[in-house]
């Protein structure tokens, strides 16, 4: 990409700009037909209010959603904004992606990647299901992506029983192992303590898939933000839900349990100033209240039949999306 002009530049951006919004039309049709059992490969691209054929002219990215005002040509109901959000979403992330890895097969595979994942925040969004057409195929793909190093992450080669693997490749099974692990271990003590599944099979089948995109590091980054993400969106809605069953009981439960975190911030303070067993101290405190705060709140859940559910899939891949263009960054913390 150094090499062209900003003439050159400029048209690629653009070029890639087209190519995402085409395309990004396309997985919203994807998402929608998966949810309603109908095949995406065939078939216009119809209202689905009135079911009326749209016409070519009405079927153009974001410019037809401009010029309709919005609103079926036909019935004149309203359209999603998910369609021209989804295709200059889709849009903006091709161009980054070009612009940040150039022209290149690790481009095209994080294309690929790119596209599925887009679906999958959709499809989990919408109905909170992931289609293992979307989850599963990436996860041998994303082996193969670190077994042939298209990434270009590995530099070191690694002999188990005479047979030569790359580090990455090794880092990239023991995620995708790990990654299923966590979430099948975590979703079944949710099943013990609440009655319910904390996640679902989905999300499961998801970390695997990232994990063997990214490597074990990397997955733990990705974690660590989508559980952060996921606290600014579901604590207020769980707070609300409780606010509303008057369970004034479960929100200081909730309030003990993100005063923990001042714990685990103070373990870090006293780790930077070398006292490693007051450090261990504090993080073993924060772990046990907020082991205490979770089991009131899912036992007061539990009494009260009212549970908040949320999907987990749109945050793994927002913390995945932040890794694909930062994840240099991050790697640094596990030195």
């Amino acid at each position: 990409m150094e090499s062209l002009t900003i003439i050159q530049k400029i048209f690629l951006s653009l070029f890639t700009g087209l190519i995402g919004l085409a395309i990004g039309s396309f997985l919203n049709v994807v998402a929608l037909r998966l949810l309603s059992k109908e095949d995406f490969v065939q078939g216009r691209s119809k209202c689905p209010k009135c079911e009326h054929l749209i016409a070519w002219y009405d079927n153009i990215p974001v410019i037809s959603y401009i010029l309709l005002g919005g609103k079926c040509r036909k019935c004149n109901e309203r359209i999603s904004i998910q369609y021209p959000v989804v295709e200059i979403i889709t849009a903006v992330l091709f161009v980054v992606l070009v612009g940040t890895f150039g022209i290149s097969l690790k481009t095209l595979f994080l294309i690929f990647l790119t596209c599925n994942l887009i679906v999958i925040t959709i499809t989990d969004i919408r109905e909170k299901y992931i289609f293992d057409i979307n989850s599963i195929p990436i996860i041998p793909i994303g082996l193969a992506y670190n077994f042939f190093n298209i990434g270009q992450n590995s530099a070191i080669t690694v002999n188990i029983f005479g047979i030569s693997f790359n580090d990455v490749f090794i880092s990239a099974v023991i995620a995708a192992i790990a990654g299923a692990v966590f979430f099948e271990v975590f979703s079944r003590i949710g099943l013990l303590l609440a009655g319910e599944y904390a996640f679902g099979t989905g999300d499961s089948i998801l970390a695997a898939a990232l994990g063997a995109w990214f490597g074990w590091k990397l997955l733990i980054i990705i974690l660590i933000l989508s559980f952060i993400s996921q606290i600014f969106v579901g604590v207020p809605a769980v707070v609300y839900s409780m606010h509303k069953d008057k369970d004034y009981k479960s929100i200081w439960a909730m309030g003990t349990l993100l005063f923990s975190m001042v714990f685990t911030f103070l373990g870090r303070y006293f780790t930077a100033k070398e006292e490693p067993f007051i450090a261990l101290a504090m993080i073993l405190l924060s772990f046990v209240i907020a082991g205490i705060s979770i089991y009131f709140i899912l036992k007061r859940a539990r009494e009260r039949q009212s549970y908040t559910f949320l999907p987990f899939g749109p945050s793994m891949v927002l913390g995945a999306f932040i890794v694909m263009f930062f994840g240099a960054n991050f790697i640094g913390y596990f030195h």
